[in-house]
C-alpha cells in the first residue's frame, strides 16, 4: 500500500489538540532561537531540526488511537530524521560552492531518496512494521 492523505480528517481536529501542537511548535522555536542567541546560530539550529509537534502528535495518536499507531508514527519520524541529517550534511557542503537554490534543492533530493530507500528497507527487513493498511 502506498503512503497517502486523508485530508478529510482534518476537519476532526478539535481546537484543543491544535493548541497542544501549536504551543509544542512554538515553545521548541524560542527554546531553538534563544540557544542560537546565547551560544550561536550553528548550536541553535541543531534544536530548530527537531520534529516541532511529534511530542504533541505522538501523545494525541496514542490517546485517539493506540500505542501501536503511535509507535509507527515515531518510526516514520526516525527514518524522516535520517533523512533530516542527510539533508543538512549535505546542504552545509553544497551551500559553500553552489548557489543556494540549487544547493537546498540538492539537499531536497537526498533527503527524499534517503528517506524513501531506508522505508523501503524497513518494509523488506521487516514487512510486519511496513504499513500495509492495517494498524
Amino acid at each position: 500500500m502506498a503512503p497517502s492523505a486523508e485530508l478529510g480528517r482534518l476537519s476532526h481536529a478539535k481546537p484543543n489538540e491544535l493548541a497542544v501542537r501549536f504551543a509544542f511548535g512554538a515553545a521548541i522555536s524560542v527554546v531553538a532561537g534563544i540557544l542560537g542567541k546565547v551560544v550561536g546560530a550553528r548550536f541553535g539550529g541543531t534544536f530548530l531540526a527537531f520534529p516541532a509537534i511529534l511530542p504533541a502528535s505522538l501523545t494525541l495518536i496514542q490517546d485517539k488511537e493506540s500505542n501501536r499507531r503511535a509507535g509507527r508514527n515515531a518510526i516514520g519520524a526516525i527514518i524522516g530524521g535520517v533523512g533530516l541529517v542527510v539533508f543538512a550534511t549535505v546542504g552545509e557542503f553544497a551551500l559553500r560552492s553552489i548557489e543556494p537554490y540549487l544547493a537546498v534543492l540538492i539537499a531536497l533530493a537526498a533527503w527524499i531518496v534517503v528517506s524513501l530507500c531506508l522505508y523501503g528497507a524497513l518494509c523488506l527487513l521487516r514487512p510486519d512494521a511496513c504499513d500495509r493498511g492495517q494498524d
